[in-house]
């Protein structure tokens, strides 16, 4: 009877590990055939944002360096949420992926509880980043930053500030701007920064915080004034614009694009979408765009970006906590 027990488990031990091979052998084959169709790229925010605008700018050469074109579909909602949420539920397979941002990847996570972060998604990679420019209306009665600050105490609750949703890239500077400075405003989220942008052109708010890429070539017409750079230089786009540090505000808010996967997708397919995204970025044509919207190219690799997207989730931890006391 014992001889018959050992026997027993010796020949499940043996299914499952030649069970686990297989699975071994399939993942590597799934991985080396991938991809047999079309990849589809999530942006969880509107239009004519600086994510749909480097998003197309990137894709446009996917068919040529992935083996298959990426298919761009906006999915706004929840400052990001919605789009982030439905990736995360997709299956691990590398043909349903996200391009993330601070706002929903890091700040609604960290601070909310909602949206998806990196416990939910995994890095691919990042493609760049940008500093927050906060800009007003031409017709504003400020020029300046400090003019802007000068008049927002003088005159509390008066000032209406366009976010890309609660606690999201625009927002949470602005937050951290207002508890320094003490100016009360009306902030007014919408879904993403191409909204927030046009009803700032539109006249229906008075300032914004947004990315060079969206905001330059209406700064460059003369439709917008650039206030203030969160960063720790100037943007050499805008050499004339001084930091918030420069104007006394230690305010620093970068902005990143990137692309995640569902968590559990293989390592391989990772690593090819990877490869796939740094030729892409690589791409003279793809770089001229870029360039032409007014960034640059900041390529990092998963392992790389995977744990500064880490590091800067636990410190919006951090600083979400303090905002609310």
């Amino acid at each position: 009877m014992g001889m018959r027990n050992l026997l027993t488990k010796i020949v499940v031990g043996l299914c499952v590990a030649l069970a686990s091979v297989g699975l071994g052998v399939s993942a590597a084959a799934a991985a080396e055939e991938f991809p047999t169709k079309p990849v589809t790229l999530i942006i969880p925010v509107g239009a004519g944002g600086s994510h749909d605008l480097t998003a197309r700018a990137v894709t446009s050469v996917a068919a040529q360096y992935l083996g298959q074109p990426i298919i761009v579909q906006l999915k706004p909602g929840g400052g990001g949420a919605i789009g982030s949420e439905m990736v995360a539920k997709a299956a691990p397979d590398g043909y349903t992926l996200l391009f993330g941002g601070m706002g929903w990847s890091t700040t609604y996570p960290a601070v909310e509880g909602r949206s998806k972060g990196p416990d939910d998604l995994m890095a691919v990679c990042r493609i760049n980043y940008s500093p927050t420019i906060i800009a007003a209306r031409a017709g504003a009665p400020y020029k300046t930053f400090k003019e802007m600050l000068a008049w927002a105490k003088a005159n509390p609750d008066k000032l209406i500030f366009a976010n890309t949703g609660p606690w999201g890239q625009a927002d949470l500077p602005w937050k951290m701007i207002g508890k320094q400075t003490g100016i009360k405003t009306k902030n007014v989220p919408y879904d993403g920064g191409g909204p927030a942008l046009l009803a700032v052109l539109g006249g229906h708010a008075d300032v914004t915080g947004g990315l060079v890429t969206a905001l330059l070539p209406h700064i460059k017409s003369g439709k917008l004034n650039a206030l203030a750079v969160l960063d720790n230089k100037r943007e050499e786009k805008l050499p004339d614009t001084p930091t918030a540090k420069e104007e006394g505000v230690n305010v620093i808010n970068l902005m990143w694009r990137a692309v995640l996967a569902p968590k559990g997708t293989p390592r391989p397919i990772v690593d090819k979408l990877a490869q796939a995204f740094k030729k892409m970025t690589e791409d003279k044509t793809v770089v001229t765009m870029i360039k032409q919207f007014g960034d640059e190219v900041y390529y990092l690799g998963p392992d790389e970006f995977g744990k500064a997207w880490r590091e800067e989730y636990e410190l919006q931890k951090e600083l979400g906590k303090a905002l609310k006391k």
